[in-house]
């Protein structure tokens, strides 16, 4: 198997206190293989809506993940979402909490 057939850890956070409407990943995230696909794997101890920040070029964009819900407390989710060259990533929840596990993986396209 190449390396390019691994998926790449993008983040591994367990446990980190995130502020309302503030990226929490320290380093935000950028593809190594673009384009490609990163699988995120989120739970948190409390409801809340869960984003995601996409800057391209000095503009920046707000996704909202499920449906623009609240995920459930303790509940585990699994997104999917496409990246590109250029492309920087972060994360934020609609609401303070506790994030019990986040997990990235870059997935290059041509291992789906």
């Amino acid at each position: 198997m190449g390396s390019r057939e691994i998926p790449l850890e993008k983040a591994n956070e367990h446990n980190k206190s995130c502020t309302q409407d503030t990226d929490f990943l320290t380093t935000a995230i950028t593809p190594s293989y673009p384009p490609s696909m990163l699988r995120i794997f989120v739970c948190s101890q409390t409801a809340a809506k869960f984003k995601a920040r996409v800057t391209k070029a000095a503009n920046t964009q707000t996704l909202t993940f499920n449906t623009d819900t609240n995920l459930t407390a303790n509940a585990t989710y699994m997104f999917e979402m496409l990246v590109h060259s250029g492309d920087t990533i972060n994360f934020q929840f609609g609401t303070a909490l506790t994030m019990s596990v986040f997990r990235v993986q870059e997935i290059m396209m041509g291992t789906q």
